[in-house]
């Protein structure tokens, strides 16, 4: 019989031997890195509200809504992966307004929506009309009087509830941001501008238990508070301010500035971020 060829097995072990010097060689290239996370998609972005949605008080007008082109929303569509595809809102619109002949500028395909919404319900512009004249007058009475009803019949936030339930209906995919309004006089003035102040505390109280109650029911939204980053800025703030302080100008007086709007696509845009999916 004839002994086994010892060939195979030095064969072998050249084999081992070669691949350990192939694994010693630097050859150019790694083992693929772990794929980096996604980023967010692409949102697609419709703006409804009042003159602070349309941006009315940074510029030129555009329209006879009173938009411009330096609003929170016209901001917000200048940062990355947000498009902007229409900003609805107009000067004056109230809740039911937004409801009315806003809503149908979203559909299934969107999927941001913000709303700035309720100081039309107080009917806060024929207040300023009325008051900023003669505080003392009868019709500066009557116009805050009618305010303070609207808030103590807590009519702003079943109102908002219901259009962010609509705006959910229509676009189910859509996150819902929901912004409260800067204290315009920043506590700083006695009289009647505090009472403005407090009115305003309370409508934005208001409108964010509107929010958590769609919230409950399965709407995507939160409430955006604006108050905190306006602080130190009010209307009586001089060059620090972010509000208009001109009574006389009925377009800028108590509407943020391109500074104020710029706070606000802030605090908005971090808002998103955090619920962005």
């Amino acid at each position: 019989m004839n002994a086994p060829s010892p060939r195979p097995a030095r064969r072998g072990i050249v084999a081992a031997a070669l691949a350990s010097v192939l694994l010693a060689i630097p050859i150019g290239f790694a083992s693929p890195a772990q794929a980096a996370p996604p980023e967010h998609p692409v949102a697609k972005y419709v703006a409804l509200g009042d003159s602070l949605a349309a941006g009315q008080g940074a510029g030129v007008p555009l329209d006879a809504c009173l938009r411009t082109g330096a609003g929170y929303a016209n901001l917000l569509d200048e940062m990355p992966r947000l498009n902007l595809l229409r900003n609805a809102g107009c000067s004056g619109a109230t809740i039911g307004d937004v409801a009315g002949s806003q809503l149908g500028q979203v559909n299934r395909g969107t999927t941001l929506v913000t709303i700035t919404a309720g100081a039309g319900d107080l009917g806060i512009g024929d207040v300023y009309a009325a008051c900023v004249p003669d505080p003392s007058s009868l019709a500066c009475a009557a116009a805050y009087g009618a305010a303070v009803e609207v808030l103590e019949s807590g009519a702003v936030t079943t109102r908002m509830s219901g259009l962010v339930a609509a705006v959910h209906a229509r676009s189910p995919q859509a996150q819902i941001l929901v912004t409260g309004y800067p204290i315009p006089f920043d506590g700083a003035v006695p009289g009647l501008p505090t009472l403005i102040d407090q009115a305003v505390a309370t409508l934005n109280g208001q409108v964010a238990a509107g929010v958590a109650s769609a919230a409950a029911t399965g709407s995507p939204t939160v409430f955006v508070p604006v108050a905190d980053a306006f602080a130190g800025h009010g209307a009586e703030a001089g060059p620090a301010a972010w509000l208009g302080s001109n009574p006389l100008d009925p377009v800028t007086f108590l509407h943020p500035n391109a500074a104020g709007y710029a706070a606000y696509a802030e605090v908005v845009h971090d808002a998103y971020l955090e619920v962005a999916p």
